[in-house]
């Protein structure tokens, strides 16, 4: 069975009803609908507008939305999706909002980088895992934020099995195995780094290397 929610596409312009159309997303996307409904990618390209807000730095470049209302609707909109992709709900494809999410990962506001990072772990994509170990180990995010996304990073290893590239995985495993690295930053790292299911070589090399810390 297909529902259908008459009225949304007379709201969902997001030229003349930018904040209508996004709410009307954010409320039907909570309100978690499990059945097929032919607006459902709508909704998706929606929320992802309320995400892509928080890309736009000035207020010329933003003029629909301004900078506070504009994280509101984002960290709402980040809200909804993650409790579809932790409902493992089918109703909604998210990976359409992937490129929103990736780019939120970027933003430097803490609570929506969190969590795309969780939202992303749920994206059976080489992207999606790239972007959270990428905000992992960007040294420029603070340090709950890295521990967070390293957290994210073992939720999509393990749910999506390890696709990064070498050269990020070398990158975490020089941040375990560094005397310099804070101790909590190390646990998180690890924890990431094994649920990615490497080479024993790897793992136990891991191994030896925490054993002389």
């Amino acid at each position: 069975m297909v529902m259908n929610y008459p009225g949304y596409n007379n709201v969902n312009s997001r030229f003349q009803y930018p904040k209508l159309a996004i709410s009307a997303a954010i409320a039907i996307a909570t309100a978690g609908p499990r059945q097929g409904f032919a607006e459902s990618k709508l909704v998706v390209a929606n929320l992802a507008e309320a995400l892509g807000q928080i890309s736009l730095q000035t207020a010329e470049e933003n003029e629909r939305l301004n900078a506070e209302m504009a994280n509101n609707y984002a960290i709402r909109a980040a809200d909804a999706m993650l409790k579809l992709a932790e409902s493992r709900n089918t109703a909604f494809d998210l990976s359409l909002a992937q490129g929103a999410l990736v780019a939120a990962t970027r933003a430097r506001g803490m609570e929506i980088q969190i969590i795309s990072s969780r939202i992303l772990a749920y994206l059976a994509s080489p992207e999606a895992q790239r972007a959270i170990a990428a905000m992992a180990l960007d040294s420029a995010n603070d340090l709950e934020t890295r521990i967070l996304a390293f957290e994210s990073l073992a939720v999509s290893a393990k749910l999506n099995t390890n696709i990064l590239p070498e050269a990020m995985i070398d990158a975490i495993y020089a941040i375990i195995s560094s005397d310099q690295t804070e101790r909590d930053l190390r646990l998180a790292a690890s924890t990431a780094y094994g649920a990615l299911n490497l080479p024993s070589r790897k793992v136990k090399d891991l191994i030896l290397d925490q054993a002389k810390s």
